[in-house]
C-alpha cells in the first residue's frame, strides 16, 4: 500500500521501494499479445476492474490508481483517536501522464488496521499524521487526495485531460498532528477543510441532484452528439453544475470556454467540457457503460478535438480535409450523400406504414393491456374482425339502474344472444368472477322467452405481467367444470391475440373460430383433427432441422404439412425431407427421424398432424 506522505519527504529507503513497486504495477499493466500504444499515458484512478481490463487489451497504456479507500475507524468512546495515513496511490511520474479519468463515485470501505498507519521507517525529527477522533468512525481521505491531485496536475506544462465521472460534491474537515522528539504528544495543528473536487481549481458546482432523465445540450459537433446520445441510456447523474461567467468589455458575460454538453429535463447542466490553456477538463455522469464509452471517446471523439494528446491517432488527420482529397473523391461523397436521400426517403415511407399498421391493429395489443372500458371496446374491435356483424356495447344501451349487466352483446345469425363480460385484472379471476355472467343469461333469457343466450367470460387476467409469464390459462379446474355445468364459456384475451394469428396462418379460419366462441366451459381455439406427433429431441440447423421419435400410430410422408404449437400459437411447416440414420427416406412410421422443415422451429414447440375431416 502506497503512504501519501504530507511534507513529501522520502528517505532513499522508501523512494526505492516506490519505484520497484512502480515498475511492477505498470510491468502488469500490458497482458500478453497486445501491443502497447506508448501514447497517451494515462492514469486511472478508481476505475472498475471490467474497465481498466477493456483499456488494456485496446492497448492503452494504462497506471491503475486511486484517491484512497475510506477507513473504518474503531472511534468507540469519547476521547478515542487513532493516526491515520493516507492510503492513496498515484504515480510518482504524473506530471509525465497526458491523461487522467477520475470516477469520484467511489464507496470501498476498509477497516483500520494499525499496521497500516505507522511508517515503517522515517527521516527527520517530526512525522506528520492525521487524527480522527470520536465521533468518527468513517475516515473519508479522498477529499485531501483530490487536493493532492490538484497540485500534480499544476506541474503539468503541456496539453492534457483530466475525465471524470461526477459525485455529489462534499467536504471533509482534517485534523493533522505532529510527534517530534522532543514531545511524547501530538502537537494539533488547525483543522482544514478539502472538497472531493479540489482537484480541480473552481468548478462551478451547483445544487446536488440525482436522476437519470438526461439530453443533450445544444451542440455542434456530430461525433460528441453520436457519442452522448449512444452512452446517456441509463446513466445517472449526482451533481448538477453552472455556467460561469467571465468578464469580457467590463461585462459579465458567459465563459465561452465552458462548454455544457449534458442537462436534465430541467436544463441543469449535468456534463460539460471546460478548456484552459492546456489543461481540459471534461465531466460526465455516472455513465452505465463506463468501458466501451472511454474506448470510442479516446478513439474517436478526442484525437480530432485534442490532436496534440494523440500524436499517433492524429498523425494524419490533415488527409481528410478537402485540400488533400484524391481524384474523384468529391463526385463519390456526392453520390453517397444522394444514396442517403434515397434511403432516408424509403425509411420515412417504411415509418409511416409502421404507424398505419399500428394503428389498424392497436386493439390486439389493447386486448391484453387494458381495463375498463378501453378492453371492452378492443374486444368489441376483435370480434368485429372475427366476422361478428351485429356487435353492441350495452354501455350505449343502458338505462338507470342499479342491476349488473353484461358489457358486450352479439346478435347470433341463428337469432340467438351472446352476453360477454369483460374484466382486465391485476390478479386471476375468483369463483364469483366467472359465474357472474350466468345471472345475466339467466336474466336475459327470462326477458327474451327463449333459450338462446349463450354466456361468456373474457378476462385479461395479471395485465401487469407479459402474457407469457401470465398463469395461462388464467382459471382453476373447479372453475372450468362449473363454467361446463352451467353452459357458459370462459376466454382470456391472450388466447384472442393468439387467436388472430392462428387465422392469418391459416390454422383455423374465422367461422370455425365464431363457432368455436360459442363453446361451454374453456374455450379452446385448437385446429381440429389433431394428432400429437412429438416435442423434438433435437433442434439443429438454425432451427430448420429437428429430431423427433415416431410411436408407429401415425405415418408422416415427404411434403406432408404439419402444425408447430409454441406458446398457445399455431403456425405451419412443411416436411421438405426425412431421415433415418443418415438414410434418406420417403416416410416416418416407428423411430427416430430427421425432419428437415421450410420454416423455423423453436425450442420447446410441439409438432402435431392435421387430418382432414
Amino acid at each position: 500500500m502506497a503512504i501519501f506522505n504530507f511534507n513529501k519527504k522520502t528517505d532513499e529507503k522508501e523512494s526505492q521501494s516506490t519505484k520497484i513497486e512502480q515498475s511492477q504495477t505498470e510491468k502488469k499493466e500490458i497482458p500478453e499479445n497486445i501491443q502497447l500504444i506508448e501514447k497517451p499515458k494515462i492514469c486511472c484512478l478508481d476505475l472498475d476492474e471490467q474497465t481498466i481490463n477493456h483499456l488494456k487489451k485496446s492497448g492503452s497504456n494504462i497506471f491503475e490508481g486511486t484517491l484512497g479507500a475510506k477507513i473504518k475507524v474503531p472511534n468507540t468512546r469519547r476521547g478515542e483517536e487513532h493516526r491515520i495515513l493516507l492510503n492513496n496511490h498515484f504515480p510518482s511520474n504524473l506530471h509525465e501522464f497526458d491523461i487522467t479519468i477520475l470516477d469520484l463515485h467511489n464507496s470501498q470501505i476498509i477497516d483500520w488496521k494499525d499496521a497500516y498507519h505507522t511508517k515503517e521507517s522515517h527521516t527527520g525529527k517530526e512525522s506528520s499524521f492525521f487524527l480522527s477522533s470520536f465521533p468518527e468512525t468513517l475516515f473519508d481521505p479522498r477529499p485531501l487526495s483530490s487536493s493532492w491531485l490538484n497540485s500534480e496536475l499544476n506541474e503539468i506544462k503541456r496539453t492534457f485531460l483530466v475525465i471524470v465521472f461526477s459525485t455529489e460534491k462534499y467536504e471533509v474537515e482534517y485534523d493533522l498532528a505532529t510527534i517530534s522528539n522532543e514531545y511524547s504528544y501530538y502537537d494539533k495543528k488547525t483543522p482544514f477543510t478539502r472538497n472531493i473536487y479540489s482537484f480541480w481549481q473552481n468548478v462551478p458546482l451547483s445544487k446536488i441532484l440525482v436522476g437519470k432523465e438526461i439530453k443533450l445540450a445544444d451542440l455542434n459537433n456530430p461525433a460528441i452528439i453520436s457519442l452522448l446520445d449512444k452512452y446517456k441510456t441509463n446513466s445517472v447523474y449526482h451533481q448538477t453544475f453552472h455556467h460561469p461567467k467571465k468578464l469580457e468589455e467590463n461585462k459579465s458575460v458567459l465563459d465561452n470556454n465552458f462548454i455544457p454538453l449534458m442537462t436534465n429535463l430541467h436544463d441543469d447542466i449535468i456534463s460539460f467540457i471546460n478548456v484552459s490553456d492546456n489543461g481540459h477538463l471534461l465531466v460526465f455522469p455516472q455513465i452505465e457503460d463506463k468501458a466501451n464509452f472511454l474506448l470510442d471517446f479516446l478513439s474517436d471523439f478526442a484525437p480530432t478535438i485534442f490532436p496534440q494528446v494523440f500524436p499517433y491517432s492524429s498523425k494524419f488527420k490533415w488527409k481528410e480535409e478537402k485540400e488533400y482529397w484524391l481524384p474523384n473523391h468529391a463526385q463519390l461523397l456526392e453520390n453517397k450523400e444522394e444514396i442517403k436521400k434515397i434511403f432516408e426517403k424509403r425509411i420515412e415511407e417504411i415509418d409511416l406504414k409502421i404507424q398505419d399498421n399500428e394503428s389498424k391493429h392497436s386493439f390486439l395489443q389493447e386486448l391484453i393491456i387494458e381495463t375498463d372500458d378501453a378492453l371492452v371496446k378492443s374486444i368489441i374491435e376483435f370480434l368485429k374482425w372475427l366476422g361478428f356483424d351485429k356487435v353492441q356495447f350495452v354501455d350505449d344501451l343502458k338505462t338507470e339502474s342499479s342491476v349488473k349487466e353484461e358489457d358486450i352483446q352479439v346478435e347470433l345469425p341463428n337469432g340467438g344472444l351472446l352476453v360477454i363480460e369483460c374484466k382486465g385484472i391485476g390478479g386471476t379471476s375468483t369463483d364469483p368472477d366467472c359465474s357472474q355472467i350466468s345471472k345475466i343469461k339467466h336474466r336475459r333469457s327470462r326477458e327474451r322467452n327463449k333459450f338462446d343466450v349463450s354466456a361468456l367470460y373474457i378476462v385479461n387476467h395479471q395485465r401487469f405481467l407479459p402474457p407469457l409469464k401470465r398463469k395461462n390459462p388464467p382459471f382453476t379446474q373447479h372453475q372450468i367444470q362449473d363454467a361446463e355445468n352451467d353452459e357458459r364459456g370462459l376466454l382470456s384475451t391472450w388466447q384472442l391475440f393468439n387467436l388472430f394469428f392462428d387465422i392469418e396462418n391459416k390454422i383455423i379460419n374465422k367461422e370455425e373460430a365464431r363457432e368455436a366462441i360459442l363453446n361451454f366451459g374453456l374455450v379452446d381455439f385448437r385446429p381440429k383433427n389433431l394428432v400429437f406427433i412429438d416435442k423434438p429431441k433435437e433442434i439443429l440447423k438454425e432451427g430448420k432441422v429437428c429430431i423427433v421419435k415416431i410411436d408407429g400410430k401415425i405415418i408422416l410422408e415427404k411434403n406432408d404439412v404439419i402444425c408447430v404449437e409454441k406458446n398457445g400459437r399455431f403456425s405451419s411447416a412443411k416436411i421438405l425431407e426425412i431421415q433415418n440414420n443418415d438414410q434418406q427416406a420417403d416416410q416416418a412410421t416407428n423411430g427416430e427421424f430427421g425432419l428437415l422443415l421450410s420454416n423455423q422451429v423453436q425450442n420447446n414447440s410441439v409438432l402435431w398432424k392435421k387430418f382432414d375431416d
